[in-house]
C-alpha cells in the first residue's frame, strides 16, 4: 500500500512539471500579412482580422497609419505612437501571435513588431517597438519598447505606460 503511494506520489510530480515544463515551452507563431492586409496563418474564428499600415512616400518612408482589425472591432494607434517607429521600418515587420493558450492568462493576440535597423553588435533580441493587439476585440494591450543595453550585448523591454493612448 505505501508503495502504491509513493508511485501515484511520485507520477503527480512527474506531471506537474511536465505540465509546466509545457507551458514555458509555448511559442508564438510568426506570421504574415498580405496585400490586403489579411493574415492568412490565423484560424478561421479570426479571418476577418486585417492591418493596415501605410507609411509616407510609398514603402521607405515613416509611418503614417497602424490600425487593426479583428472581431468586428478596429483600433488605430495614435500618432503620438506611431513617431517612436524608426523610418524605413516597413522592410523590418515582424508578426506574431498566440490563439491557442488559455485566455486567463493572456488574450489571444498578435504582436507586431517595428524593428530598429540592425545594430553594429549582435544583440540577443532586435532593439525597436511591439504592438500587442488582442484578436478577441483588437484592443492594444500593451507598447514596449526594446533597447540595447549600454556596454553590454544585451536588450531589455521597457513597457511604455499610455495616458489617453499617447506615452506617458
Amino acid at each position: 500500500m505505501r508503495h502504491r503511494r509513493s508511485v501515484k506520489f511520485l507520477t503527480a510530480i512527474v506531471a506537474v512539471f511536465w505540465l509546466a515544463d509545457a507551458a514555458l515551452a509555448h511559442q508564438d507563431l510568426i506570421l504574415s500579412v498580405g496585400p490586403d492586409g489579411a493574415i492568412p496563418q490565423l484560424p478561421p474564428e479570426y479571418h476577418s482580422t486585417r492591418l493596415h499600415i501605410s507609411f509616407s512616400d510609398g514603402d521607405q518612408g515613416t509611418l503614417q497609419r497602424l490600425d487593426f482589425l479583428s472581431s468586428g472591432r478596429e483600433t488605430r494607434v495614435a500618432n503620438c505612437l506611431l513617431k517612436l517607429i524608426s523610418q524605413d521600418s516597413s522592410r523590418r515587420l515582424f508578426l506574431t501571435g498566440s490563439w491557442y493558450h488559455d485566455e486567463s492568462i493572456v488574450p489571444h493576440y498578435i504582436q507586431i513588431q517595428f524593428l530598429d535597423p540592425p545594430p553594429a553588435t549582435e544583440l540577443p533580441g532586435r532593439p525597436g517597438i511591439r504592438f500587442l493587439f488582442s484578436l478577441r476585440d483588437a484592443a492594444l494591450l500593451q507598447v514596449t519598447k526594446v533597447i540595447p543595453v549600454p556596454g553590454e550585448r544585451a536588450v531589455r523591454d521597457h513597457n511604455i505606460r499610455l495616458v489617453n493612448g499617447c506615452p506617458e
